[in-house]
């Protein structure tokens, strides 16, 4: 081997290759270690209190049913399954909502159907759909936005969309 390439070697093996890495990492890691410097901002633990961002839905699927009847007598409504937006920046996310809404009522009614069909009845109350519709079937509908949750009507025999104003109209990121 010759002078020149034994040099090269030892520059690659020895401590001259890591001589820029660990500063460089040493930066990374000091930096993010810094505590969030905003003097009108909430102190840390009220930070940690806050409710985190609930993601993305697409794709994220749920067993999540509530008794319409005591949702409502909470403050919950009848939420629409109608695309409201006009422009076109929320009108594909309005529209993914409106759909996945309509599909979830559709294939749970047609379960409803069938177990109408095999006990000439439908389930007696919210318990039995779950135990017998939901959980029997291991249905699992499509992940609505966090100001809306299903709900099942006694009444009426059927899965509803509940909506929750006071989420819905809060500020920031859902």
């Amino acid at each position: 081997m010759s002078p020149r390439n034994r040099a090269i070697r030892r520059s690659f093996t020895g401590l001259s290759c890591w001589s820029g890495f660990v500063p460089a990492l040493v930066v990374i890691v000091a930096v993010g270690c810094q505590e969030e410097r905003n003097p009108g901002s909430k102190p840390a633990q009220a930070r940690a209190k806050a409710p985190a961002p609930s993601g993305p839905i697409i794709g994220q699927r749920t067993q999540d049913v509530r008794n319409a009847a005591v949702e409502l007598r909470k403050g919950a409504q009848v939420g629409s399954t109608r695309i409201v937006a006009k422009d076109p920046i929320s009108l594909q996310g309005n529209a993914y909502v409106s759909i996945i809404g309509q599909t979830s009522i559709l294939s749970i009614q047609h379960a409803l159907d069938l177990y109408h069909a095999t006990n000439d009845r439908f389930p007696k109350d919210y318990d039995e759909f779950m135990a017998e519709i939901i959980k029997a079937n291991n249905i699992a509908l499509p992940q609505l936005p966090p100001y809306q949750k299903y709900g099942y009507d006694e009444k009426e025999h059927k899965l509803i969309i509940l909506e929750y104003p006071e989420i819905k109209n809060q500020p920031g990121p859902r």
